[in-house]
């Protein structure tokens, strides 16, 4: 059964179009966040524009089974707020929940072309399928001992899943295994925080004195 498109996904791509802010009248000092908000319109219109305006919005907004709508209104805010790796991962797993969607496709392209980074063709998945992909290349990077790859594997899984328990975990491992104690330290407690119950790595955690 085919999912309604999230209001999110709605007010994420309706903010798109929103004009730049009515500018102030002289004499008066522009605070720091109609700045902000003046330069992430100003992303958003460099977006727009090169999709081709609110036109796209339809296609882009297409339901499917996964969530594609939401990740499209994300990767734009994403791209927005400089966030441009994260902008291009949310747009693979945009397109990856509806291939056929030419809008979305073209979504991706554009933010390859804005942002120099290469989308994974391999990674045209799903949200959770993508994850799981960046997990399994973690792992297989963590086991050939090429650590500082398994620790950017993660940390794309991150950016598209903040809370996910298994990419802490691995990010702790890598890091440790790198000699960087201090950020292993604070992966793990990441990963405890969101398990509090894990004996082992609450063992783990004890007996390397980082129970705080």
């Amino acid at each position: 059964m085919r999912r309604a498109a999230p209001l999110g996904a709605l007010l994420l791509l309706g903010a798109c179009a929103t004009p730049p802010s009515t500018p102030l009248k002289a004499g008066a000092s522009a605070p720091s966040s109609s700045q902000a908000a003046e330069k992430l319109n100003l992303r958003r219109g460099r977006l727009l524009e090169r999709l081709g305006g609110a036109g796209s919005f339809s296609e882009l907004l297409r339901l499917d089974d996964f969530n594609g709508p939401l990740l499209a209104g994300e990767s734009i805010e994403a791209y927005a707020e400089g966030s441009e790796l994260k902008a291009v991962l949310l747009s693979q797993a945009a397109l990856g929940a509806d291939p056929g969607n030419g809008a979305r496709r073209r979504l991706l392209k554009v933010l390859e072309d804005l942002t120099g980074i290469p989308a994974d063709p391999e990674g045209l998945l799903p949200l959770d399928a993508l994850v799981q992909h960046e997990l399994s290349g973690a792992e297989q990077a963590f086991f050939d001992r090429r650590f500082g790859a398994a620790i950017q594997a993660c940390r794309r899984a991150l950016l598209l899943l903040p809370e996910n328990r298994s990419a802490w975990l691995r990010l702790g491992s890598s890091y440790y295994a790198l000699g960087d104690e201090a950020r292993a330290r604070e992966a793990w407690g990441r990963a405890r925080g969101l398990d509090p119950a894990d004996p082992a790595l609450a063992r783990f955690l004890a007996e390397k004195g980082w129970t705080q």
